[in-house]
C-alpha cells in the first residue's frame, strides 16, 4: 500500500461471514468467504496463494499495489544521482513504459497459484499507486489512461464494461440473494486525488456523488468499501515531519466527508 518506501510484501486479509459454499458467486449464491490482498510484488516469491487457495473464496479483492509497476533507482544520499536526502536531485521512483507495465501484469497473472485461485473465484479490485503507474501519485500523473486500460484488462473486465468507458477504476459489486445481499464498494483514490499537501480531493467531485447513491441505493445486509490508503489510521500525524504515510488523514475534510457519508447510511458498513 501506498508509502514513501515500500519492501516487496504481500497483506492477506480474510473474511468469514457465514457457513462456506464451494462455488463461486453468481446472482442468487450466498457470498461467504471472501479473501483480500495488496502490495503483491510480481517478481518475488508469492507462496501466500496456497493459504489463499486453500481458504477458499468465492471472492478476492484486491486493494492495490496488484503489481509493482512503476520503476526504482538505488537508495543514495551520495553521489552524481541521490535519491533521498535533502540533497536529493533525481525522484527515487520513475514510471514503467506501457510495455514494462504490460510485461509486470503478465508475469503476475502467470503466477500457478494465482492462476489457480482464478479458477476457483471470483476476482476484483481497484488500484493503489504501484500499479497506477507511479508511486504517490495523483490526478496529475500523465499515463493514468493506459495503466487503467492495463489494469482492467489483469482484472479480466469485459470490453464494454462502463469501467473502461470512465475516468478512473471505482466501482461495485453485489453478491447474494435478497435478505442475505453483500455489497462491495471499490473506491479509486489516485485517478482524481489532488496533491497531498493541499487537503483537496481524493476522490473527484463524479466519485463522490456515484459513492452516495451507492450507499443509498438498494439494500444490503453488509456494504464492505475498499480504499487502497488508509482510512482510520492517524499515524501520518505523529510521524510526520520525519516521514508520513499516505492516508485519508491527510486530507481531513475528506475523510470527515467520508465518515458523515457512511454515517448516514447507520449500519451494515465495513471500511
Amino acid at each position: 500500500m501506498a508509502s514513501s518506501s515500500h519492501a516487496p510484501l504481500f497483506v492477506l486479509f480474510l473474511l468469514l461471514l457465514i457457513p462456506s459454499l464451494r462455488t463461486a458467486p453468481n446472482a442468487t449464491a450466498v457470498v461467504s468467504r471472501i479473501a483480500f490482498g495488496s502490495c503483491a510484488n510480481q517478481s518475488a516469491p508469492q507462496p501466500v496463494w496456497e493459504a489463499i487457495v486453500e481458504f477458499d473464496p468465492q471472492v478476492f479483492i484486491w486493494l492495490g499495489d496488484n503489481v509493482y509497476g512503476d520503476n526504482k533507482r538505488p537508495f543514495r544520499v551520495f553521489g552524481r544521482e541521490r535519491t533521498v536526502g535533502p540533497w536529493k536531485n533525481v525522484p527515487r521512483f520513475y514510471p514503467a513504459t506501457e510495455e514494462e507495465l504490460r510485461r509486470k501484469y503478465e508475469l503476475a497473472k502467470a503466477n500457478p497459484g494465482y492462476t489457480k485461485l482464478r479458477e476457483r473465484a471470483q476476482v476484483i479490485g481497484t488500484w493503489d499507486d504501484h500499479d497506477y503507474g507511479l508511486n504517490d501519485a495523483g490526478k496529475e500523473f500523465s499515463g493514468k489512461v493506459f495503466t487503467q486500460r492495463l489494469l482492467l484488462d489483469f482484472l479480466d473486465e469485459a470490453e464494454d464494461s462502463s469501467r473502461r468507458q470512465q475516468a478512473g477504476v471505482y466501482t461495485s459489486y453485489m453478491f447474494g440473494p435478497e435478505g442475505k445481499r453483500v455489497k462491495v464498494i471499490m473506491l479509486d483514490t489516485r485517478y482524481h486525488r489532488d496533491p497531498l499537501l493541499s487537503d483537496g480531493s481524493i476522490l473527484g467531485d463524479p466519485q463522490w456523488q456515484w459513492l452516495e447513491r451507492e450507499l443509498h441505493g438498494p439494500q444490503s445486509e453488509i456494504t464492505i468499501i475498499g480504499s487502497s490508503i488508509q482510512v482510520v489510521s492517524n499515524l501520518s500525524a505523529t510521524t510526520g515531519p520525519l516521514f508520513y504515510v499516505e492516508s485519508w488523514a491527510r486530507f481531513p475534510r475528506e475523510r470527515e466527508r467520508l465518515f458523515r457519508l457512511i454515517d448516514s447510511k447507520k449500519w451494515g458498513v465495513i471500511y
